[in-house]
């Protein structure tokens, strides 16, 4: 029998908050800890990326702990260490969470559906659209609805029960000038921008221990917290750096920093969702952006996220 965590939502929160997980950190911590440490973490990860369920960020981290260590702080290089082996087991135990479930064929990647007894033919995306071609990460995924009778929601999305704040309900319009956008909308949006139009980012603006579980095919990951900074108390997690904020605004989504503020002229359209009309994250982000001076006509918000995305049976990939 496999031991199943204890809450996955209880380890992302400490990820996320940064919080110490070993028993090694502070004076105690020398070359031979962190060698052990930095093992288990390699292993942690390769066994994540076995199932198909690695962090992005976890050779990242892995990464900066050996530049720690080759510095001689080893207390943060085993910090750091440790962080990369939690990543690495939370993935792992994602990844399987998600194969014990029998998730359905649409859940899991793009392209032609799986056939299966108890499949239907037809299930289009409307009456005359079937499937939609985007790309993501370099590579084409076919976007359309599943075929498989039997599927269900995942169940991260069957809760109705999840405690406001932070999860509140949010309203039909996030701020004015703001357009609110649904399944349709959002399609629109990624074939445009797969054909070439440089000119729009689709963002989930999700943690990752969510994006891992799956996300819209064609979109790009910035997490809340490394915009919203200082938002909702901090309840999803510590707040990104400022040069981390300003890195995102300026790369990813094209606008220019200034002496007299931000110049967001040349900037993209941003088509930005989260888990649900429960889920803060994407909102607060729009509400950043508008105090920045981000045009509201350049803001697009799918208010029903991932959880509309998938009650459509919509082709989801992980990053």
């Amino acid at each position: 029998m496999r031991i199943r965590h204890l809450s996955a939502g209880i380890l992302a929160a400490a990820l996320a908050a940064g919080l110490p997980t070993t028993t090694w950190a502070g004076d105690k911590a020398d070359k031979a800890t962190f060698e052990k440490s930095l093992t288990a973490a390699e292993e942690a990860r390769k066994k994540a990326a076995s199932a198909g369920g690695e962090w992005r960020d976890t050779g990242k981290i892995i990464k900066k702990a050996k530049a720690a260590a080759k510095e001689g702080d080893y207390a943060k290089a085993v910090k750091l260490a440790d962080k990369a082996k939690r990543q690495g087991e939370l993935g792992y135990e994602q990844a399987m969470d998600q194969k014990d479930a029998g998730m359905p064929a649409y859940m899991m990647a793009g392209g032609e559906p799986k056939k299966v007894a108890g499949t239907s033919a037809e299930n289009k995306i409307t009456a005359e659209l079937e499937s939609v071609e985007v790309m993501h990460n370099g590579e084409k995924v076919v976007v359309m609805r599943g075929h498989d009778k039997a599927a269900t929601l995942p169940e991260e999305f069957l809760k109705t029960d999840r405690g406001c704040p932070p999860f509140c309900v949010q309203p039909l319009t996030v701020a004015e000038g703001v357009e609110t956008v649904g399944e349709l909308e959002v399609l629109d949006y990624l074939q445009r921008s797969a054909k070439g139009d440089s000119s729009i980012l689709v963002v989930d603006s999700r943690t990752p221990d969510w994006v891992m579980r799956g996300t819209i095919p064609g979109s790009v990951n910035i997490p809340w917290d490394k915009i919203s900074q200082g938002q909702m108390g901090g309840m999803f997690g510590d707040a990104g750096e400022a040069s981390t904020a300003d890195g995102i605004l300026i790369d990813k989504i094209g606008a220019k920093k200034t002496d007299n503020g931000w110049d967001f002229s040349d900037a993209k359209t941003l088509v930005m969702f989260c888990n649900g009309i429960w889920c803060p994250q994407s909102s607060s982000n729009i509400g950043t952006l508008i105090k920045l001076g981000y045009p509201a006509d350049k803001l697009k918000w799918y208010r029903g996220g991932m959880q509309d995305w998938v009650s459509v049976g919509l082709t989801t990939v992980k990053p």
